[in-house]
C-alpha cells in the first residue's frame, strides 16, 4: 500500500469519529433513541475503526522499517536476509566476471598476436641484416678482386709497352742484342707480381703500412726532420702514406718496372741500388730509414751493412723500421728471400751499431714483426 492510500484511510477514519444523525430537530424520542442505539454501535464501530488505524499505523511503520532495513542492506552489501536481491547482485557480478574474462581473452589475444607479428619483423630484420652482411662481403670480395685485375692490368701494360719498344726498335733495324737493354728482364716483372702474390690489394697494404706512420711521426717530433729512405719501395703503397702525410721522403731501386710504377702514381724513385744509396747518403741528414720485404732478401754481410749505414745517416732521435717475415709458408713463397731473420740478430745489429733503444714487436698480421731502433 502506497503512503498516498494510507493517508487517505486515515483521514476518513477521523471523518467518522464523530456522530451525524440524519433527523428532525422536533423528533425528540425519535433523536434520544437513536442516539442511543447509535452510541452502542458506535462504541463498536469507534474501537473497530482504532483497531484498523492501528493496524494500518502499525503496516506504515512496519513498511518504513522495512526499508530503512533496506536502505541499509544496500549500504554495506548484506543480502543475506533478502535471497531475490542477491540473486540479482549475483547475476550482475556473474555477468561482470563473464565480461571481464572476454576483454581479458580477446586482450591476451590481441597481445599474442603483436607478439608474434614482432617476432616476424625480428626475423625478417635478422634477415635482412643477414643479407646486408653477405651483400658487404660479395662487396668487398669483389672490390679485392677489381683491384687485383687492377694489378695485374698494369703489369700487362707494362709487359705491352716493353714488348712494343722492342718490336719498334727491331722494325728500325736494331738487333735484338742491341735492343735487349731496353726491355725489362724477368726479375723486374717478377718484382711486382710477388708483391700482388705476398701483400694482396694495394688498399689494404696501405692500411698496414699507415700503423707505423706514428713512429715516423714521433722521430720528427723529437728533432729528426730529415726525409724518410726507403729501400724497398715495391708498389709506393708506404710512400703513399708517407705523401699523404706531408712526410718528405725518398726511395731507390734498380728495377725500372719498379720506377715507372711509381711514376705512374706521382712518386719518384732514384735508380740506384738501395744499400748504395744509403750510404751515399750525407751522415746524420735522415728522419728514418724504413724497409719493407728486404732484410730477408739479404745476406748477413750485407744485413749489417745496411744497419750501420743507417746508424751513420740517421739524425740523433732517427728511427729505424724493418718489417721482415717469420719462418713460415709466407716466407716460403717469396722467391727472393735468402732465409728468415731471427729478432735476436737483427737486435743483436741494432745494439752493436750503436741505437740507443730498441724494440722488437712481434705478432703482426701475415705472421712478421717489426725492429724498431731509435738513435
Amino acid at each position: 500500500m502506497s503512503e498516498t492510500r494510507v493517508a487517505h484511510a486515515l483521514s476518513r477514519l477521523a471523518e467518522h469519529y464523530e456522530l451525524h444523525l440524519p433527523l428532525r430537530r422536533t423528533d425528540v424520542l425519535g433523536r434520544l433513541a437513536l442516539r442511543f442505539l447509535w452510541r452502542r454501535h458506535l462504541k463498536w464501530q469507534v474501537e473497530t475503526n482504532l483497531a484498523v488505524r492501528e493496524a494500518l499505523e502499525g503496516l506504515e511503520e512496519a513498511r518504513r522499517t522495512q526499508q530503512t532495513g533496506l536502505d541499509r542492506i544496500a549500504e554495506r552489501g548484506d543480502l543475506v536476509t533478502h535471497p531475490q536481491l542477491a540473486h540479482e547482485v549475483a547475476l550482475l557480478k556473474q555477468s561482470d566476471q563473464n565480461l571481464t574474462a572476454g576483454l581479458n581473452q580477446r586482450l591476451y589475444a590481441a597481445i599474442g598476436r603483436l607478439q608474434s607479428q614482432l617476432s616476424d619483423l625480428r626475423l625478417q630484420l635478422t634477415e635482412a641484416a643477414e643479407k646486408s652482411d653477405e651483400s658487404q662481403q660479395r662487396l668487398k670480395a669483389a672490390e679485392e678482386q677489381l683491384a687485383t685485375l687492377n694489378s695485374a692490368a698494369r703489369d700487362v701494360r707494362s709487359r705491352h709497352a716493353q714488348l712494343d719498344v722492342f718490336l719498334d726498335e727491331l722494325r728500325a733495324g736494331k738487333t735484338a742484342a742491341e735492343t735487349a737493354n731496353t726491355v725489362a728482364d724477368r726479375d723486374s716483372f717478377l718484382e711486382l707480381a710477388v708483391s700482388e702474390l705476398l701483400d694482396g690489394p694495394a688498399d689494404r697494404v696501405r692500411a698496414d703500412r699507415a700503423t707505423c706512420l706514428p713512429v715516423v711521426t714521433e722521430a720528427r717530433e723529437k728533432g729528426a726532420t730529415g726525409p724518410v729512405l726507403d729501400l724497398a719501395p715495391g708498389r709506393g703503397e708506404w710512400l703513399e702514406v708517407l705523401r699523404t702525410a706531408a712526410v718528405p721522403h725518398r726511395a731507390a731501386s734498380v728495377n725500372s718496372l719498379v720506377r715507372r710504377h711509381s711514376a705512374d702514381l706521382g712518386l719518384t724513385i732514384e735508380d740506384a741500388e738501395p744499400l748504395d744509396a744509403l750510404a751515399g747518403t750525407p751522415r746524420r741528414s735522415l728522419g728514418a730509414v724504413t724497409a719493407f720485404r728486404y732484410a730477408e732478401r739479404l745476406d748477413p754481410a750485407a744485413l749489417a751493412r745496411m744497419v750501420d749505414a743507417a746508424a751513420a745517416a740517421l739524425q740523433p732521435g732517427g728511427v729505424l723500421l724493418v718489417e721482415t717475415p717469420e719462418a713460415g709458408d709466407d716466407f716460403h713463397l717469396d722467391p727472393f728471400a735468402r732465409r728468415p731473420v731471427h729478432p735476436a740478430f737483427l737486435r743483436f745489429l741494432a745494439e752493436a751499431a750503436g741505437f740507443a733503444n730498441v724494440a722488437v714487436r712481434t705478432g703482426e698480421p701475415g705472421g712478421r714483426y717489426r725492429l724498431i731502433a731509435w738513435r
